[in-house]
């Protein structure tokens, strides 16, 4: 059992569908997948595998006067979900899903901003890709490089500060 436990935790979705599930009061399927940044059919699979190794049950909520199936962590899945806390993956994983679900709150204002943006956009791309902040070319060589005198460069200079014993 232990090692199928540790199989499925591997497995995309695994490590969220326990983060998700821990502190709620169960969550129904569409709520999972809303949730989630997973396929339903993965989540489908996850929930299926959950339930096999006693980390995750169906149940319906006695509060709800319609039927609701709703998935519940187990004592187990607790258990297991008590182990990621101290680790902070929990944490880690509820990040993830916090910026993932700001990416996709953003992402229509983004494409709007390119849309009406468009033209700009097209226009740098007639630019040189690595130009510096003054137009000059930042990749391209330049033809008149800075010599440098040998006489000044070598070891033995004979210029100002040179001890040499005279007076």
């Amino acid at each position: 059992m232990p090692e199928a436990i540790s199989d499925f935790l591997q497995k995309r979705g695994a490590l969220a569908l326990l983060t998700v599930l821990a502190p709620a009061d169960g969550f129904r399927f569409t709520d999972l997948e809303a949730e989630l940044t997973i396929s339903s059919s993965t989540l489908s699979q996850r929930l299926a595998e959950a339930r096999s190794h006693g980390l995750v049950t169906p149940g319906m909520n006695p509060s709800e006067t319609s039927v609701r199936n709703e998935y519940r962590i187990t004592t187990r899945g607790e258990r297991v979900v008590r182990r990621m806390e101290r680790q902070g993956i929990t944490h880690a994983c509820q990040t993830i899903l916090d910026y993932t679900h700001r990416i996709e709150e953003e992402m229509d204002s983004l494409l709007d901003w390119v849309t009406t943006h468009q033209a700009e956009l097209a226009r740098l791309d007639d630019q040189p890709a690595y130009m510096d902040a003054f137009g000059e070319s930042v990749t391209t060589p330049v033809d008149d490089e800075i010599e440098y005198d040998d006489e000044f460069m070598s070891q033995s200079g004979g210029g100002p500060g040179d001890d040499d014993g005279s007076v």
